[in-house]
């Protein structure tokens, strides 16, 4: 039961945060009190993304200035906003930053829950193109990447950018919690920025007990191919890989995500990855090992990333099949078509040891033999296949404009971006982008917002679909860890994180576009615990048409959905 106090404070302030939110457009903005300082800073919304020397607008226009960022969050929340700092100074140095603890009354959510990030250039693009389009492309370094040192120098040439991350504990009582950044130089006060935090009564579940179903292939050998261009070999699946990899994916994890990505044949992905050696013994019998395939899903297991394992796949980027010749003792290639019968019979052969090992693991019952954009009779065939090897077989395909029967038969089925499916039986109904959307997209580009990442969950929503699919979460191409123009498709393709270099102390590094993939996913939750007919309404304005602003249609909903966790 709320207390008289919290009562009162609700009563005043709810309209203030419900029409006045941090990104409310059209709003009053607050002026930063002119004093004389060498160092200027404002807020700044967390859609806004920065090319390098690109100026805040309050450094033409002081109406543009605003020093308070006021929320409206759940418990067990996170929540984001951006800071940017100036000078008309040549270069000021001896930055440093002091955050209080947001109090209200005797509580508060401690500055240890409070992280300071600094946005960082990545190699990016001017324009967002489809597959294969970007052929000639100039140089533009964008600010994605959230670097975890502290910037401690401003230019007049480039502003500083903050990227302030607020995690709200479970246990945080409902009220309004104040505190501040102070900004020094010199040691010396220059700068104060108000944070007023108002938590709403309801508590949003952890990552691990969301509904949405997040699926983001991941390319776990590329570090190792990557490490190796640097001198350095790390055995995929060892427990130094282990350690290596373990930021990456327990970023990955904390998103929600709910697939682990594994690979069944050598070819499913590129040739000479597979995490089941398969073996042509001289008695022509075939055997498998499924060491790596073990110690791949235990490791992600263990993270938190549990509830599904996407077996790629029984046509995959090749319908070949690298495998080991113990009579000849050398590694071979069979080329195989959909259909044929020797295709089904060597197929059939390796079904039933899988099953029989998952069965033994306890892993059947997660385990989704995986197609990536297989056609309409190709994907039957293979359908059949499976079906008549073991009807309980889980099927899943990233693909569209296939028969409404083979629909039926999918587990798991993400469709397109536009593409509107027959089925309706599936129990996973997602989506997914690919290299052909230019918008919605996670491209880092100049005309791309990365308010498209929230934009994702919302569609979802509206759609009435539970997820969304993306093809790459670590696949980088370039040795130049901020080098993310890769081949002749849009920046940001291949990856949705960064890292630090090409060594075996690698860590993760994530990015604005990741950072808002996540709290779209955390506003797809809210929505759908509220379960409130005038955010309902909202969510169903949230159409295609609405992808080319996504800020514009995310702070509307987004206000709505603030207002709606008052009542």
């Amino acid at each position: 039961m709320r207390t008289y106090y919290t009562t009162l404070i609700y009563i005043a302030i709810t309209f203030v945060f419900c029409c006045c939110s941090d990104n409310a457009k059209g709003e009053e903005p607050m002026p930063q009190p002119q004093v004389a300082s060498q160092l200027k800073g404002s807020f700044e919304s967390q859609y806004k993304r920065y090319a390098q020397g690109e100026k805040h607008a309050g450094q033409s226009n002081l109406a543009k200035i605003e020093t308070e960022w006021r929320d409206t969050v759940w418990a067990n929340d996170r929540v984001h906003k951006q800071i940017v700092l100036w000078t008309e100074q040549e270069e000021l140095t001896n930055l440093t930053y002091n955050m209080s603890d947001l109090k209200f009354g005797s509580h508060s959510i401690a500055s240890s829950n409070i992280r300071l990030r600094f946005p960082s250039y990545v190699l990016g693009d001017t324009k967002s193109l489809a597959c294969g389009e970007q052929a000639s492309r100039q140089q533009i370094y964008i600010a994605d990447a959230l670097s975890e040192t502290q910037v401690t120098k401003v230019t007049q040439a480039d502003p500083v950018k903050i990227w302030v991350t607020v995690d709200i504990p479970k246990a945080t009582k409902q009220g309004l919690y104040e505190g501040e950044l102070t900004v020094k130089l010199n040691g010396t006060e220059q700068l104060v920025f108000n944070i007023k935090l108002l938590v709403a009564g309801h508590t949003l579940p952890d990552p691990k007990d969301w509904t949405y179903h997040l699926d983001i292939w991941q390319f776990p050998y590329q570090l190792t191919k990557l490490c190796v261009g640097s001198g350095v070999n790390i055995t995929p699946f060892s427990s130094e890989y282990k350690t290596m990899m373990r930021s990456f994916y327990e970023k990955l994890a904390d998103a929600g995500q709910t697939a682990v990505t594994t690979y069944i044949k050598d070819g499913a992905f590129n040739s000479g990855q597979t995490m089941v050696q398969w073996t042509l013994n001289p008695d022509n019998s075939w055997s498998f090992d499924y060491t790596d395939f073990d110690s791949f899903v235990e490791f992600m297991f263990s993270l938190g990333i549990d509830k599904q394992i996407n077996c790629f796949s029984l046509t995959g980027w090749s319908t070949a099949i690298g495998y080991y010749d113990a009579a000849s003792s050398s590694n071979k290639t069979k080329k195989l078509a959909i259909g044929t019968s020797e295709y089904n019979d060597l197929w059939t052969i390796f079904l039933n040891s899988f099953r029989t090992h998952l069965r033994e693991k306890g892993w059947f019952s997660k385990a989704v033999l995986y197609l990536d954009e297989t056609r309409n009779e190709e994907a039957r065939k293979i359908i059949n296949l499976i079906q008549s090897n073991d009807p309980e077989w889980k099927i899943g395909l990233a693909g569209s404009y296939i028969d409404e029967d083979i629909e039926r038969a999918l587990y798991d089925y993400s469709t397109i971006y536009g593409y509107d499916r027959n089925s309706t039986n599936n129990t996973y109904t997602t989506f997914y982008t690919s290299c052909s959307q230019n918008v919605p997209n996670n491209y880092v580009t100049k005309e791309t917002s990365p308010a498209e990442m929230v934009w994702m969950a919302w569609y979802a929503a509206a759609k009435g679909m539970n997820g969304y699919v993306r093809w790459a979460y670590d696949y980088w191409q370039s040795s130049d860890p901020v080098n993310i123009q890769d081949g002749t498709n849009t920046a940001g393709d291949f990856n949705m994180i960064y890292r630090t270099d090409n060594k075996a102390t690698s860590k993760v590094v994530t990015s604005i576009c990741f950072e808002l993939l996540r709290e779209g996913i955390q506003d797809y939750e809210k929505i759908r615990s509220l379960s409130n007919a005038q955010l309902n309404a909202a969510v169903k304005t949230v159409t295609p048409a609405t992808a080319t602003n996504a800020e514009l249609i995310i702070t509307k909903v987004q206000n709505i959905l603030k207002k709606v966790s008052l009542n």
